[in-house]
């Protein structure tokens, strides 16, 4: 087998990992390498939506490789990359991060997608929320139609190619996300995606390892976004955290960022808000993602929309003054849905002490000044911490937001990724002969801390664009 990085390798994000075995290729992945991107672009500074493609090629935002891209965005100038014939067999997607899947938009539509259930879902519901893009899984292309994706639950068995490919879900920050176990006739090898064990589905994350293990893989492709962390912070210990800032806050406003795919870290707010006799407010974002979900027909609890526990905040936007024409598309579905309980500014600004406003972005803060937030008002960070000198920057400017507003900020937080005495505990557990560390800012660490440990697997350590030989 081998294995060519075209994301992934060195940085946190961008998976992209190409796998070879015989006549037969898959791609792991094909996420947005955010480390990358923001060397060319920025908020002022986009690329061509006429020359997308050929704009995210040229700075190798995408890699060029020949025959996995959508013929009608090649254009003239890129024909060399269009072929006659699909040159993988498919592309498998882990779990709806954009880190790991938000550049599949661009391979072309013969090319098999394969997603969990739950994924697809999530995936069509975060892209119904946007304008329609070239940059959206599911658009329709002017050649091609609609795309479409084979799914997939813990238990299948996939056939792609040579590659007979098992997922399982693991515990990570979003519902639905899976590792592989990908066997061939030359051996066996594992991808965990994104996972952790301090989760509250960590279980789902060691029926994965004991998988691995059964199986006798000989390759490990695993994480280590934080392989220098030994912080083990559960969901459990953000719920009581949650708790506990809640009620240090009586008659004073609330309000609390969280992601709007982290249903453990909701259903955390939510519980917290019983607990202290609040309702939760829900922003129009999350809502929208509740009722794919709900309508999903997915084996997962997902909060129902009660009055008494959780309704929906309509924020102003457009011409400030809640016209019809401000909200369109699944906003105004969700606004003309009847049995969904709506809020306004006037009415949560009226009774701070009754509510908690979850907002599903951190710039959301600047909408709090028309609440007009009692002084000594909490506003809570709870998603992930920054990796690079942009997202601290980004932090400095809402804890300034947080000051002028006169709120108390606090970071309220359990990552979706392992520790990095999981990672250890991974790759003890699994056993394999090599381990290949992805996702990471600090893959050089692995070989140090598991030669500590006495463990003689080999440390690959995969460089972008090389192929590595297994």
């Amino acid at each position: 087998m081998r294995l060519t990085a075209y994301g992934g390798a060195g940085e946190i994000g961008g998976n992209k990992f190409l796998l070879e075995a015989g006549d037969s290729k898959i791609i792991l992945d094909y996420g947005v390498s955010y480390a990358c991107k923001s060397l060319y672009f920025s908020t002022f500074l986009q690329p061509r939506r006429f020359n997308l493609l050929g704009d995210y090629l040229i700075t190798g935002v995408l890699p060029a490789i020949p025959g996995i891209y959508r013929p009608e965005m090649l254009g003239d100038e890129l024909a060399h990359l269009n072929t006659a014939s699909p040159s993988i067999d498919g592309c498998i997607i882990s779990h709806a991060h954009l880190d790991h899947c938000g550049h599949a938009s661009f391979i072309r539509a013969d090319i098999p997608l394969y997603m969990g259930e739950g994924t697809r879902i999530l995936a069509a519901a975060r892209e119904a929320a946007k304008h329609p893009s070239p940059e959206n899984i599911f658009n329709r292309g002017r050649e091609n139609g609609v795309r479409e994706c084979k799914t997939f639950r813990t238990g299948d068995r996939l056939k792609v190619g040579d590659f007979e490919v098992k997922p399982i879900h693991v515990d990570h920050s979003v519902p639905a996300a899976y590792g592989f176990i990908l066997e061939t006739s030359e051996g066996a090898l594992a991808y965990t995606g994104d996972i952790r064990l301090h989760g509250p589905m960590a279980k789902m994350s060691r029926d994965f390892i004991r998988e691995c293990r059964d199986r006798h893989v000989e390759t490990l492709i695993i994480e280590g976004t934080r392989i220098l962390d030994d912080n083990r912070h559960s969901e459990t210990a953000v719920r009581e955290s949650l708790t506990k800032v809640i009620e240090g806050s009586a008659g004073k406003m609330v309000a609390a960022v969280v992601g709007v795919l982290d249903f453990d870290r909701l259903k955390s707010l939510l519980q917290a808000c019983i607990s202290n006799d609040r309702t939760l407010v829900i922003s129009l974002h999350h809502a929208h993602i509740l009722r794919n979900l709900a309508s999903g027909g997915l084996r997962m609890e997902i909060p129902k929309m009660e009055p008494e526990i959780l309704v929906t905040y309509q924020k102003r936007r457009g011409s400030g003054r809640y016209r019809e024409s401000d909200y369109r598309g699944w906003m105004s579905e969700i606004l003309n849905d009847k049995s969904t309980p709506l809020l306004k500014d006037a009415e949560i600004s009226s009774d701070p002490g009754k509510y908690v406003l979850a907002l599903s972005r951190a710039e959301d803060i600047i909408g709090l000044a028309d609440l007009k937030p009692p002084t000594g008002s909490v506003f809570i960070l709870s998603t992930s911490e920054p990796h690079t000198e942009e997202q601290v920057l980004e932090m400095d400017k809402i804890e300034n937001w947080a000051k002028i507003l006169g709120m108390r900020f606090h970071h309220i937080h359990a990552s979706g990724h392992a520790s990095g005495p999981e990672i250890i505990e991974i790759i003890e557990e699994i056993n394999p002969r090599r381990v290949i560390p992805i996702h990471s800012q600090h893959p050089d660490m692995f070989e140090k801390l598991l030669k500590m440990r006495g463990m003689g697997c080999d440390v690959m350590k995969p460089h972008p664009n090389h192929v590595v030989e297994l």
